[in-house]
C-alpha cells in the first residue's frame, strides 16, 4: 500500500526536527548551527 504524500512529508520532517534536537544538545548552538547549514548545503 502506497503511503500519501502529506503522511510522507510529516514522517520526513519529525524526523529532521528529532535529528536537530538530538544534535542541539550534543553539540551546542554554534556548532549545531555550522551542521545545520552544512548539511542543507550537502542536499543541494
Amino acid at each position: 500500500m502506497r503511503m500519501p504524500l502529506y503522511a510522507g512529508l510529516a514522517t520526513g520532517a519529525g524526523l529532521l526536527i528529532l535529528a536537530s534536537g538530538f544534535l542541539w544538545m550534543q553539540a551546542g548552538e554554534r556548532v549545531f548551527v555550522d551542521k545545520l547549514l552544512a548539511g542543507i548545503a550537502g542536499c543541494f
